[in-house]
């Protein structure tokens, strides 16, 4: 049961980075081969940087496409939604899909986010750094915010986790949450709340649009 909900929570993170993915690369005008390439590193880039600094080498994502193959389909899906959405709309409306975009990139990089952080802290917890709570935290982080790096990157952009809301505060935050009630609460309840807390500071920053201070001169 516990395996299930975690492949479960796993494939959605998946699916979630790669529609994130996917509208940056169409945002940006990048070709097909570049979106799907965008929706990939995104998905899988944050497990491949985790995967790294615990000594999985190859990376688990490149020993088997599975997650990758997942990223593509939905990226495929997100696109021909796109696709169908453009030939529908018209000029009155174009204002309205743009921000119903501007959503659902929010939307499914806070789901992601979440997600992925606490995939991260379990890796860590896998691999026998239960007792070091720095360390699986900071993989938690590694793996929640990595894809979304690289993906900015890729689109020449500065990366969300330096310049704008509480993006990595949010997993530090949720990350800490997790691994503290560990010993008190079922697992499959302390990644939910973990994830619903991640996912939820992330969502109200963006709404306030709550940032952490700038050095200005």
């Amino acid at each position: 049961m516990i395996n299930t909900i975690y492949q479960f929570l796993e494939i959605l993170g998946t699916v979630a980075f790669a529609v994130s993915g996917t509208v940056v690369g169409i945002n940006h005008k990048l070709d097909i081969f570049g979106i799907l390439t965008m929706s990939a590193v995104t998905a899988v880039g944050g497990g491949i940087i985790r995967d790294i600094f615990i000594g999985v080498i190859p990376p688990s994502s490149l020993q088997s496409p599975f997650y990758i193959i997942i990223s593509i389909i939905a990226s495929i899906i997100t696109m021909l939604v796109a696709v169908i959405t453009k030939k529908r709309r018209n000029s009155l409306s174009i204002l309205k899909i743009r921000q119903f975009y501007d959503v659902i990139l929010i939307l499914s990089d806070a789901i992601g986010l979440g997600i992925f952080t606490v995939v991260g802290i379990d890796s860590g917890i896998a691999k026998g750094y239960e007792t070091n709570s720095f360390l699986i935290i900071f993989l938690g982080v590694v793996t929640g915010v990595g894809g979304g790096m690289l993906r900015d990157i890729i689109a020449n952009q500065v990366p969300m986790i330096f310049r704008e809301n509480i993006y990595a505060v949010s997993c530090i935050i949720g990350g800490a949450i997790y691994v503290s009630l560990i010993p008190y609460l079922n697992h499959s309840v302390n990644m939910l709340l973990a994830i619903i807390c991640i996912v939820l500071i992330r969502l109200i920053s963006e709404q306030k649009k709550l940032n952490l201070p700038q050095i200005e001169y």
